[in-house]
């Protein structure tokens, strides 16, 4: 599948504040840090760095830890249709890739907002990467391709997404028993809850979660060795004076992940 980038203003606007590089990624069980080739908008995964460091060679522990929730507003002047494409992208970045039905014409011309719930990150902090890189191995990678080499150091996963509504337009569906199905249906990739009347949430089965951004940094070649640069300054982490912007790949899209 060829990598595309697709705008969503108010999801990159949140996540590129906080350095993450937003990803159509529906893939579990990723483990930073992972490396990537990107080349003509093409952005593909070449495996852990493990397979380019000596063997034996100790990978420091990762950090993990917890987010904030993430919010998207959608105004009623965008209506529904808007509402229901950002829906359908936010559930490829929770790991649900095909919802049979996602028609938010219930929702009446209603505000409605977005949150990424049960937020967690994991990898490793910058300055642990900057001391695995001298040591890479990248000549397994095409020469054509090794000019375009990053690897992500920290993946923020998400297992709900939220839809909350400005007035009780889910109360219906709480009170009467109606099945939502009618409208959202997650097929089996996921499962469609009314937790309130102004409240819908949706999951991948078994409590799945899957990355949907990144922090992502750029290797260059210096003779022999590669070397790890975090920010837009072209600097290393720890020498960059002041806070320089953290390395993003594209501002302002989000990145389809091509697999293998």
């Amino acid at each position: 599948m060829a990598i595309t980038g697709c705008k969503n203003d108010a999801l990159v606007k949140l996540l590129n504040a906080d350095g993450y590089q937003p990803l159509l990624y529906p893939r579990t069980g990723l483990v930073a840090p992972w490396v990537y080739t990107y080349k003509d908008r093409q952005l593909k995964p070449r495996g852990p760095i493990s397979d380019y460091l000596p063997d034996g060679t100790v990978i420091p522990p990762r950090d993990t830890g917890q987010l904030a929730d993430i919010e998207h507003h959608e105004t009623d002047t965008k209506g529904a249709s808007a509402a229901g494409s950002f829906l359908g992208d936010a559930l490829k970045c929770i790991g649900i890739t095909s919802a049979p039905k996602l028609d938010l014409s219930f929702t009446d011309g209603h505000d409605v907002s977005f949150s990424f719930e049960q937020v967690t990150y994991e990898g490793l902090d910058v300055s642990k990467v900057e001391k695995l890189t001298p040591k890479l191995d990248m000549s397994t990678i095409p020469k054509l391709e090794q000019d375009y080499l990053y690897i992500a150091y920290e993946y923020a996963f998400s297992g709900k997404l939220a839809m909350q509504s400005s007035s009780s337009i889910f109360a219906s569906f709480k009170a009467n028993a109606v099945s939502i199905g009618t409208y959202l249906d997650l097929g089996a990739q996921g499962q469609v809850k009314v937790e309130s009347e102004t409240k819908v949430s949706f999951a991948g089965v078994n409590g799945v979660t899957a990355a949907f951004a990144c922090k992502i940094g750029r290797l260059e070649k210096q003779g022999r060795k590669w070397f790890f640069y975090s920010t837009e300054d072209g600097g290393q982490g720890f020498l960059a004076p002041g806070k320089p912007k953290p390395f993003l790949l594209e501002r302002g899209v989000v990145l389809r992940v091509e697999e293998e």
